[in-house]
């Protein structure tokens, strides 16, 4: 074999030289480096010099961290979400090639290593939580994982937690994250519906010890079973949408060392709760409205800290403290009054929230300035809080006064000095009635003008006026900016406000100036008002005429006749002494009052003899009408000021006049009036107070001393409108229907042939007032010209 290679490689001089070329050159590139990271550690000081990792029996891994020097025992601390162990090795550089190694055996999956601020950190991210024990060993550091395994006794009973020992520097360092505990099952899991609309997740335990954590996680709820056996027929999904419930759906799986619930809600509105009695865990959701949610929300502290989990005993404050500053990044700074030790174990919560619990429970307070957090007793916060203000105090009275000539663009100066002086300003800025009018005469039709526009509060030139504080200080009771010290006046004709203050306080008052003299949101308001008419009339009835020709004995004939609408009931005979056409001899017998000219009508002739002729007329009338009245009225309005919109006519009243005096006359508005005041919401909706009223004059009614009355309808509301859209008001409705019957006595009651002698009426009507109303916010450009 050596041999043929050796022939290989004379054979191959040349090709195995270009090979070779660039691998020494990468193999040297390589080495220079390290060489170069070792020599830039000083002589003396400690570096880390090497990272190796090999399994082991029993399913351990071990990551071997090599030193420069003697090794010294590293600051150890752990997070359980994300599983990662952190090594600090204070005073020790980093003299590695690369930062980051991957393993993906065991209990690891990568070491990344990071040099900062004097200090060496390791830090081994896990696929788990898994136990693990340090040991210093000359020059090397060993950290061994060991994967937790359940142990099965021969009773169930829970073994207590191991504690890990506190981060003093030692020789060998324990620390236990997951306790070995025996096996549970879980034999049971349904989910039922209250009857508030709750959500109810049923568990069934076979050993009610069985351990149990919960936490909201990424808009779900998590809850887990350490070391819990799950059956495989309910390792599956739930879909419970259709319970009507906050929860949506749940996934049930089983892993090696425990059994995880996840829960997936409907949305963000709901608060839940887990409680056991004896096997059955119960996890109840309950759905929340919105007022209940935001309650929910401001009773709880916020903390947005990045998570953590902290498991110690009897470990000194001042070493909590700097794991957690560590941990942050954060400047902290603990007094010479902090002391003691605490013994806790604190599991995925925010590190804010576990800093506040631990000043909490040694009554401990922190002040904050700048990037700097100092950590000391309540006591010794509280005084230098009050000492830091009175110096504050007297540094204000030693202050010298500035003169400020602030110009406001949008708002009356007087109101910002009222203001400043801790005066209510009710609705700041102006608002005028802003609308459209329209009037006409009684007879006239009706002419619409605009005024645009509120009145600007122009009063009397108030130049020169203006208060001081008043001694009003701006922590008291009553809102204030300015000090004793201070005063404020107005300039009415330039809308100026003059302020003689400290610089400290002519900062704030310029910042609150900025933060509200800014242009109001105007608010195009168009409404389509429609009054819709529908009348219905109907009428029948029945004519019959008869004439009769005789000859008297003069030769003279004559005509019996009915009193018909035309026709007299004078025949004239011919030569012959015949009847001839007969015309207009129509008697009415059943309709009386028809409105229409002509009604419809059907005649024909039902006998005729050589004397006599019988005629029937059959008379129908139906009316309908259907009618829509629409205005189209718009204005343009300020956020909360309210504009107004009227169109119709004066109605003149005349009122008698006496022996004295002369009689008068006014005039009543008969108009259709609309009244709204909008409110911009934070989320581009509009609010509208409504006042919407229609006044007619009723012509039909008795007029009193010639006077008409006045129909009045009237709509008074609030709404929440998106912007541009439409809401209609209805509503004001009005329906009449009569139904009258006249007939000739005996002959209508005629079985069969009654209807012949009837004439019959029906009416009726149907009046709204329909209104669509339809805010836009009008863009800041369109607002400006």
């Amino acid at each position: 074999m050596n041999y043929k290679q050796g022939g290989i490689m004379v054979n191959t001089h040349r090709a195995q030289d270009k090979t070779w070329r660039p691998l020494c050159a990468h193999i040297g590139i390589a080495l220079f480096l390290f060489i170069f990271q070792i020599a830039s550690v000083k002589a003396g000081e400690l570096a880390l010099s090497g990272i190796d990792f090999a399994t082991q029996s029993g399913d351990k891994l071990q990551i071997e961290m090599e030193m420069t020097g003697p090794a010294i025992t590293p600051q150890i601390f752990k997070t359980d979400n994300p599983a990662r162990i952190a090594l600090d090795f204070p005073g020790v550089k980093s003299a590695l090639a690369k930062k980051m190694y991957p393993i993906n055996q065991g209990a690891a999956s990568s070491v990344y290593v990071v040099e900062a601020a004097g200090r060496v950190r390791v830090v081994v991210n896990l696929i788990e939580a898994t136990p693990f024990e340090t040991k210093v060993v000359g020059n090397k550091v060993q950290l061994t994982l060991t994967r937790a395994k359940a142990v099965m006794p021969a009773k169930p009973a829970i073994a207590k937690p191991a504690m890990p020992a506190t981060p003093v520097p030692t020789k060998t360092t324990n620390s236990v994250v997951a306790a070995l505990i025996p096996a549970q099952d879980i034999s049971g899991f349904d989910f039922k519906r209250g009857d508030k609309g709750e959500g109810r997740i049923l568990v069934s335990l076979a050993n009610p010890n069985t351990i149990v954590n919960s936490k909201e996680q990424g808009g779900k709820v998590i809850i887990s079973f350490l070391n819990t056996r799950l059956p495989e027929s309910l390792a599956k999904r739930l879909d419970v949408s259709e319970f009507a419930t906050p929860v949506k759906f749940i996934d049930t799986v089983s892993s090696d060392q425990q059994t995880t619930i996840t829960v997936a809600m409907q949305n963000e509105l709901y608060d839940y709760s887990v409680f056991q009695a004896d096997g059955l865990l119960t996890v109840e959701f309950r759905p929340l409205s919105n007022e209940e949610k935001d309650a929910l929300d401001r009773s709880r502290t916020k903390y947005t800290g990045d998570r953590l989990s902290l498991n110690f005993q009897e470990i000194e404050i001042r070493s909590v403290i700097a794991i957690l500053a560590e941990f942050t990044g954060q400047n902290v700074v603990a007094g010479d009054d902090v002391t003691g030790t605490i013994t806790l174990k604190l599991d995925d919560v925010p590190w804010d929230e576990a800093l506040d619990f631990i000043m909490m429970t040694k009554d401990l307070g922190k002040y904050e300035t700048g990037n700097v957090t100092l950590i000391s007793p309540l006591d010794k916060i509280k005084d230098y809080k009050k000492k830091q203000q009175e110096t504050e105090k007297v540094v204000e009275q030693l202050d010298p006064l500035v003169t400020e000539y602030i110009k406001i663009n949008y708002a009356k100066a007087e109101n910002f000095r009222n203001l400043l002086n801790g005066q209510d300003t009710g609705a700041f800025g102006s608002c005028g009635v802003t609308g459209t009018t329209g009037t006409a005469s009684s007879g006239g039709s009706s002419a619409s003008t605009a005024s645009a526009g509120g009145s600007s509060g122009a009063g009397p030139a108030s130049q020169g006026q203006g208060t001081g504080a008043s001694g009003t200080e701006g922590g008291n009771d009553k809102f204030g900016l300015l000090s004793p010290r201070g005063s404020a006046v107005v300039d009415a004709r330039t809308n100026t406000l003059i302020v003689r203050e400290t610089t400290k306080r002519l900062d704030e008052v310029k910042k609150l100036i900025r933060k509200l003299d800014v242009p109001v949101r105007q608010v195009m308001i168009e409404a389509r008002v429609v009054i819709a008419d529908d009348s219905f009339t109907e009428n029948l009835g029945v004519k019959f005429g008869a004439a009769k020709a005789a000859s008297l004995g003069s030769g003279k004939s004559f005509a019996v006749g009915g009193s018909g609408t035309k026709g007299n009931g004078n025949l004239q005979p011919d030569a012959n002494g015949n009847i001839g056409t007969l015309n207009d001899t129509l008697v009415d017998l059943g309709v009386a009052g028809l409105t229409a000219t002509p009604p419809g009508a059907l005649g024909m002739t039902l006998a005729r003899g050589a004397d006599y002729v019988l005629n029937l007329e059959l008379q129908a009338l139906q009316i309908e009408g259907k009618g829509e009245i629409v205005s189209n009225p718009r204005v343009m309005t300020m956020d909360r000021c309210t504009a107004v919109m009227m169109q119709g006519v004066q109605i003149p009243v005349t009122t008698p006049g006496t022996a004295n005096t002369p009689p008068t006359t006014t005039y009543i508005d008969a108009v259709l009036k609309l009244n709204a005041t909008p409110q911009i919401t934070p989320s581009g909706s509009v609010i509208m107070n409504l006042l919407i009223t229609k006044d007619n004059a009723n012509t039909t009614s008795n007029p009193v001393s010639g006077n008409p009355g006045i129909d009045k309808r009237e709509i008074k509301t609030s709404v929440l409108v998106e912007d541009g859209e439409t809401v209609v008001l209805g509503g004001v409705y009005e329906g009449a229907e009569s139904y009258g019957k006249n007939k000739i006595p005996f002959f209508a009651d005629l079985p069969g042939i009654g209807f012949l002698f009837t004439n019959s009426t029906t009416n009726k009507t149907k009046k709204e007032l329909l209104i669509f109303v339809t805010p836009k916010i009008m863009k800041d450009n369109v607002a400006s010209d």
